[in-house]
């Protein structure tokens, strides 16, 4: 997969509901639920189900320390 691959899948999903899991350090990790929000060229955003918006890096999803299911 490539940043270009990732980014226009997630930019067809704009609007669609989303789980996204963060793995951390020491086994940790968070989840987060949401809908896909907006796209940027390193970036995509995420409006959370409290209203808040969180942004994640393409390359996390590349590397794994983020999952995403659609």
């Amino acid at each position: 997969m490539n940043i270009k691959y990732i980014k226009s899948y997630i930019a067809s999903k704009i609007g669609s509901r989303v789980v996204i899991v963060c793995y951390y350090s020491r086994n940790k990790k968070e989840r987060f639920d949401g809908i896909v929000f907006n796209v940027y060229p390193k970036v995509f955003t995420v409006k959370l189900d409290n209203g808040s918006i969180k942004s994640f890096n393409y390359v996390d999803v590349i590397s794994k320390n983020i999952r995403m299911c659609i």
